[in-house]
């Protein structure tokens, strides 16, 4: 088949090729990021012929299955293309760390990890119910991308084109899908124990694949960054520095300093203010990154763009230096169940759950695209897309498609994406929190020991050697179903009296202008400064924080796109 693959500028790339003559088939081979496998860590050229050598020795019908088992079973960062003359497979790892997208053109297909090089030789078409999707939630979800013709491969999934026939047919395989199911049932204490070994073993593995690199955490007063750099300190790796920024004594980088400290890592402040906002956070650089990271496909992460930008120019040296986030601790340890409506209440069996929940949680930049009827049918749509695919249903079931629809959608699309502006900035970066280990553990644990992370929490507690922790406390007595039903009881009842008109008239009249002044005066990075004051407190009062005027600025400008009678 003819491939076109293009690559970007800002990521390495390493391909290989073979000619099978008793075949008559050429294999082409390219692949980006690092795996680990039995032969140890793999990267650049070792990786692409380890592929090869995997494609040329296996039967084509077993295929699928035997890079399945292998991808699932090793850790790693990772998209891997390869070509075998009328087939083409494209894959990406189990969280979508290197995007991959597609395009068919004229009987070729165009496969590339930006998407602009689908777009760049094309006056392509914008969809707009992605651009609705994008500006509601931050991200466009499934396979669409806001180029009807563009379409992106999701998380752990294998895209088969076959053109064999003259005409090409796409097939999507999933070599993973992240639910509960497979449930341990052994003792809380073997849990906490089994979890402290996996924990030890995947930063094992990302630590071997560093070379000695020096590490940079990007340490918050959260409880992820925080366990980075408490499983470092235990391994006894010492090349670390650990960052903080935003405004002047805001909370987190208190927390941030206190923790580095405790545990004798050097700690560096790049602090922001309201000059830096405005004058540094709309350059042409900035817009030519914005686009990189967006791909078509969410809002660039902007938060660390200023920080980035001034660590670069104070740590010159530093250019081989790892960034390591701790994406996204708080989700997979079943941080989110919490915004499921009666997740564990057999009493509340409901066919809109958990699209309603959904809707609540994630589709909520902008209130007002939710009153508008025809735009919240795009929205509801959109979801049911994703989730009839799973075809569940009941409490437990209710709770795996939830968790199922934010690691394919928000976690993949807009969380760990926010490692793009690392790579734009010429690092690279590791996220231990989605290794495959990892994720592997969380899948396989009973929902409730995950809600309010209470199996989390107990083991961050039972090995805190060095007191950094001291502001959580034990949960394992307080999650039950009662207490947790109790909790959501009590959020309906207070989104009920919301939506009556007499107590919603003045709720806003009270808290929505003080809602807006306590996020522009107390915001730990200052994103709201960005905006003058007046302007944030008084207008578009449907919007929910500063990142609404973000998805409604970046929409209009990129995509040439007047959004203003959707959020008047």
């Amino acid at each position: 088949m003819n491939l076109q693959f293009k690559s970007s500028q800002h990521r390495s790339w390493q391909s290989s090729e073979v000619h099978r003559k008793e075949l008559g088939i050429n294999i082409n081979v390219y692949v980006s990021g690092w795996i680990s496998t039995n032969q140890g860590i793999l990267k650049g050229k070792d990786f692409s012929e380890f592929i090869l050598n995997k494609c040329q020795n296996i039967v084509y019908e077993n295929l699928k299955e035997d890079l399945s088992y292998l991808l699932v079973n090793n850790d790693g960062n990772f998209a891997i293309v390869v070509c075998f003359d009328s087939k083409v497979w494209a894959i990406t790892d189990l969280v979508r760390t290197i995007p991959l997208f597609w395009s068919i053109k004229d009987k070729s297909i165009v496969i590339s990890d930006d998407i602009t090089y689908l777009v760049s030789d094309a006056k392509l078409a914008t969809d707009y119910d992605s651009i609705i999707e994008m500006l509601a939630s931050g991200y466009v979800t499934d396979v669409n991308t806001v180029y009807k013709e563009v379409k992106s491969i999701r998380p752990a999934e294998i895209l088969i084109c076959d053109d064999s026939d003259q005409i090409p047919n796409i097939e999507l395989f999933r070599y993973f899908t992240y639910k509960s199911d497979n449930i341990r049932e052994i003792s809380h204490e073997e849990n906490i124990k089994l979890l402290d070994k996996t924990t030890k073993s995947a930063f094992e593995v990302i630590l071997n694949s560093l070379n000695g690199s020096k590490i940079i955490i990007p340490l918050s007063g959260g409880l992820d960054s925080r366990l980075i750099a408490l499983t470092l300190k235990r391994l006894k790796y010492e090349n670390v520095l650990c960052i903080s920024y935003g405004t002047e004594g805001n909370k987190d980088s208190i927390r941030s300093r206190e923790t580095a400290e405790k545990l004798g890592f050097p700690w560096e402040m790049i602090p922001y203010t309201k000059q830096q906002h405005v004058s540094k956070a709309r350059d042409d650089k900035f817009w030519r990154f914005s686009e990189y990271a967006s791909n078509g496909t969410s809002l660039p992460h902007i938060d660390d763009w200023i920080a980035l930008n001034q660590f670069r120019n104070k740590f010159r040296d530093l250019s081989d230096a790892v960034f390591m986030p701790g994406h996204t601790g708080d989700f997979i340890s079943g941080g989110h169940l919490k915004y499921l409506n009666y997740a564990f209440d057999d009493h509340h069996e409901s066919s809109n759950e958990p699209r309603l929940s959904i809707i609540d949680k994630h589709y909520s930049l902008w209130g007002s695209i939710l009153k508008d009827e025809l735009l919240a049918t795009i929205l509801n749509n959109r979801i049911s897309d994703v989730l009839e695919k799973l075809n569940l249903s009941g409490n437990l079931n209710k709770a795996q498609a939830y968790e199922f629809w934010e690691w394919q959608e928000r976690q993949s699309k807009y969380i760990v994406n926010s490692v793009r502006s690392y790579e734009f900035h010429g690092y690279q970066w590791r996220i231990p929190l989605w290794s495959t280990q990892f994720v592997r553990f969380w899948s396989e644990t009973p929902l409730m020991l995950k809600y309010d992370q209470s199996l989390y929490k107990d083991y961050l507690i039972s090995f805190d050697d060095y007191g950094i922790y001291s502001d959580i406390k034990l949960t394992t007595n307080k999650t039950s179903k009662t207490n947790i039903n109790n909790n959501h009881f009590k959020k309906f009842a207070k989104q009920t009296l919301n939506k009556t008109p007499l107590a919603s008239n003045l709720l806003k009249k009270r808290s929505i202008r003080k809602k807006f002044e306590y996020q522009y005066d107390n915001h730990p990075l200052g994103m709201p400064l960005q905006y003058d004051r007046q302007s944030y407190v008084k207008n578009y009062y449907s919007k929910r924080h500063h990142v609404s005027l973000w998805a409604k600025e970046f929409i209009e400008k990129q995509y040439d796109f007047s959004i203003e009678k959707m959020i008047g």
